[in-house]
């Protein structure tokens, strides 16, 4: 048996031999119950002689016997006890649920507590920098770290094919490992232990992984700084576009290329969205520099040779055909070629007089009301147009800049047609669609304004004097707005169905309004809505095409499509370089020098 030591009453320390507690706690209290004396008016004490101190105590303990337990309640009865406090046997569910919550919420407090105590001490600014670092290093040790991949591949297929045992190089000089240990001061061995700070870190290895091709490329460039800001712009979104990619699949080195890629495209396709593309001239901007051209030939006093001035006499004189009637039925036309021809044979005109000549024959001659003078004045300005067109520096005098002064005289001409050509449509009260706009204004409802575009459009189409001059691509953007694209078709039915496409639909959206107002349901404002949609949409794109239409003719070809401007590609460039020199996530190498790698490794596997 075991021996116990019990505190008497008497503050004593009693050995009792017992096989439990509960029989040593039994027997001494028989031993002591006897000697003990109960004092009259006592109130600590109750009746059978018992200390009330030791019943609470046993009490407390759990091993009060029975016999004493009821002792002690006929003491409490009396009042001679305070009520029984509730032992950890005696508590209800409801204060147990609520300790053991509350113990469990300060063990996770502690717990978190020392897991913050033991981990590595770090930041964001040292991770970021670490990363940038490592993105040098590995930029720096590209070079050689390829090299030695490749050469370490041939080596392994020589094993294969000879059954040689050249052993891969580890660690070469010059290579990323090199330049990392050059660094190794200003790079953390502590890893990041934030999410921020594993962003943090890989966006600086993205932007140090860019600053050195990015400074070269920047060197050569016309706007430098933007080049720079352009590579750190899609340097981070390379590197928060490749941590996201981590932190769904870590160990997928594809989805890591695909999010940095992902990641630093986005700045890129930002800056050429916001960027405006190709604009044709303004009718300004032609007028100004066709005027300047017959300015600078005027200023030349350039003319034509003796041989060049009779062959446009000749020409103008021959307008009338072989018919003499003809110049007796036109006398008009006649005076005005006889006078011409007359002063070109006389002494050789100035490039700049032959330009006015052309333009006096139009006033006089092609506008007049006579149908038969007015074709001949027309033939005689297509003449000297001709002849214009053709000259070459052969038929120029008076100047040593002959050539020049022929470039300059066809770019002045071509820019001035450019800008009648464009004035048949654009012209802001005169022009073809501004007519057409304002019949469809003024008649009816209004709601005509396809149609009136595409009915003027159609007439230059089908007038053969109209439409000269115009290339294949002007006229077959002419047809596109007159006849229409199956969308737009489409739309113009359905905008039959809008309140301002007649008096029919107006009256049905009258009735449609009553329904709504009558029943409270809104569906039958669909059909009008429906129309009213498609008209504005069909209507926006006609002027769309017309638009382009006049654009076209303005460019005198169509606008080249926008491209990638010099800071553009030279991101672009930046940004697929750094995919072969990025660090991996370990910072050890660059991401093309660890692919080598790992096709090594998976050889040797083999």
């Amino acid at each position: 048996m075991t021996i116990y030591e019990i505190q008497g009453p008497d503050g004593k320390t009693y050995e009792v031999d017992a096989p439990d507690m509960q029989s040593a706690v039994a027997a001494f209290r028989s031993f002591t119950a006897p000697h003990q004396t109960t004092q009259q008016g006592d109130k600590n004490a109750p009746s059978g002689g018992m200390d009330i101190n030791l019943l609470l105590e046993a009490e407390k303990r759990g091993i009060l016997p029975a016999d004493k337990k009821a002792l002690l309640d006929e003491a409490r009865n009396r009042g001679l006890v305070p009520p029984a406090l509730p032992t950890s046997a005696q508590q209800t569910p409801a204060m147990d649920q609520s300790l053991q919550a509350a113990l469990l919420e300060r063990a996770k407090r502690e717990k978190a507590r020392r897991v913050q105590q033991s981990a590595p001490q770090t930041n964001m600014l040292e991770q970021s920098m670490s990363g940038v670092n490592e993105g040098i290093a590995t930029t720096l040790g590209a070079p050689v770290d390829l090299a030695t991949g490749a050469l370490n591949l041939g080596a392994q297929g020589i094993n294969a094919l000879v059954g040689t045992d050249f052993q891969p190089i580890e660690n070469p000089v010059g290579g990323s490992g090199t330049f990392r240990d050059m660094l190794a001061p200003t790079i953390s061995d502590i890893a990041p232990q934030t999410t921020a700070q594993r962003y943090g870190r890989r966006i600086g290895q993205e932007v140090g992984a860019t600053a050195i091709p990015g400074g070269v490329m920047a060197r050569t460039a016309t706007a430098p700084a933007k080049v720079i800001a352009g590579g750190m712009a899609s340097a981070t979104g390379a590197g928060i576009g490749g941590q996201t990619a981590r932190e769904i699949a870590p160990e997928s080195d594809l989805a890591d290329l695909a999010g940095s890629m992902i990641g630093g495209g986005v700045p890129i396709a930002t800056a050429h969205g916001m960027r405006s593309g190709p604009k044709a001239p303004t009718l300004e901007q032609l007028q100004t520099q066709s005027d300047a051209g017959y300015d600078a030939v005027r200023a030349s006093n350039a003319t034509l040779s003796p041989q060049s001035s009779n062959d446009l006499a000749n020409s103008i004189e021959g307008a009338f055909g072989p018919r003499v009637a003809t110049r007796k039925l036109n006398p008009k036309a006649a005076i005005a070629a006889d006078a011409l021809a007359g002063d070109m044979r006389s002494a050789p005109m100035s490039i700049a007089d032959v330009d006015e000549a052309r333009q006096w024959i139009g006033r006089n001659v092609a506008g007049s009301v006579e149908k038969g003078e007015r074709a001949i004045g027309m033939g005689m300005k297509q003449t000297i147009d001709d002849h214009l067109d053709a000259l070459t520096p052969a038929d120029v005098t008076g100047t040593n800049r002959a050539a020049e002064v022929v470039d300059t005289l066809k770019d002045a001409r071509e820019k001035a047609s450019r800008v009648h050509k464009s004035q048949l449509f654009e012209a802001e009260d005169t022009g073809l669609v501004a007519k057409g706009l304002r019949r469809a204004a003024t008649s009816g409802t209004g709601g005509n304004e396809i149609n009136a575009i595409r009915q003027n459009v159609r007439r230059v189409l089908e007038n053969p004097k109209l439409r000269r001059g115009y290339n294949a691509d002007e006229l077959q953007a002419m047809r596109e707005i007159a006849d229409g694209t199956p969308t737009q078709n489409a739309l113009r039915l359905l905008s039959r169905l809008a309140p301002t496409s007649g008096a029919l639909p107006l009256g049905g959206f009258a009735g449609s309004m009553g329904a709504t107002g009558a029943t409270g349901n809104p569906l039958f404002m669909v059909p009008s809505g429906v129309g009213y949609a498609a008209k504005a949409m069909g209507e926006r794109s006609t002027r769309r095409q017309v638009e382009g239409l006049g654009e076209l003719i303005r460019n005198s070809a169509p606008l080249p499509k926008k491209g990638l401007s010099e800071v553009e590609q030279r991101m672009l460039a930046q940004l697929i370089s750094a995919r072969a020199t990025s660090p991996t996530p370990d910072g050890q190498q660059g991401a093309l020098a660890h692919l080598l790698q790992r096709q090594l490794q998976g050889t040797n596997a083999r």
